[in-house]
């Protein structure tokens, strides 16, 4: 199982870049896909706040979905599945334009959607802007800037991530893309694609 310690930007300069071993790879091919995609990712944390940045290479590049709880996995995704106690876990989707999909449960079958009001709370920053796109066979790079609150999650007793563990995978898909895709930070060792399996989860230590 893969680790992070997660970085708390209140001790640390504000001004600090990005450094190189933050960088972490969406790189698992599990399923011996193939597919001509690059994905990585950048993870810190306030106490009150995660911050997500997502790095994406891809030469076809789709988004068509607009609204909340949309299939965004349908179009170039990255995701963020997260646990604070290895029984529910929460996934949050993004597509590449900023559109958000965000449940909860105990697993892919016991899914509740979370409130359009809770998912407002997340700010999103995508570098290809918010309007559908379509990009075929031209190598292109893109990001995404993720602010979650606390408060998304759904839990009475967490006031701040300062010394928590938490359990989690991060993944790039494109369910209806070009080349259907299914990469993922810690592997899954299942016969065909499913992000929805806890087990596989890593950890995350939040400073």
């Amino acid at each position: 199982m893969k680790n992070i310690f997660v970085r708390n930007v209140n001790e640390h300069d504000a001004g600090v870049d990005i450094l190189n071993e933050d960088i972490h790879e969406i790189s698992s091919d599990m399923w011996d896909i193939g597919c001509d995609v690059e994905a990585s990712f950048n993870i810190s944390h306030d106490e009150q706040h995660i911050y997500l940045k997502y790095f994406v290479q891809e030469s076809n590049i789709k988004a068509v979905y607009k609204k909340f709880n949309d299939p965004v996995f349908e179009d170039s995704c990255v995701e963020f599945f997260i646990s604070f106690d290895k029984g529910n876990y929460y996934n949050l989707e993004f597509n590449c334009i900023g559109t958000i999909l965000g449940a909860y449960g105990e697993n892919r079958n016991s899914r509740q959607w979370l409130d359009i009001d809770l998912l407002k709370k997340i700010k999103v920053k995508p570098s290809l802007g918010t309007n559908k796109i379509n990009i075929v066979d031209s190598k292109t790079k893109w990001t995404l800037d993720v602010v979650i609150p606390i408060s998304v999650f759904k839990l009475p007793g967490l006031t701040s991530l300062k010394n928590k563990t938490a359990y989690c995978n991060f993944y790039k898909c494109g369910d209806k893309q070009v080349v259907p895709h299914f990469l993922s930070w810690n592997p899954i060792l299942t016969d065909e694609p499913d992000f929805h399996r806890p087990e596989y989860f890593g950890e995350l230590v939040f400073k």
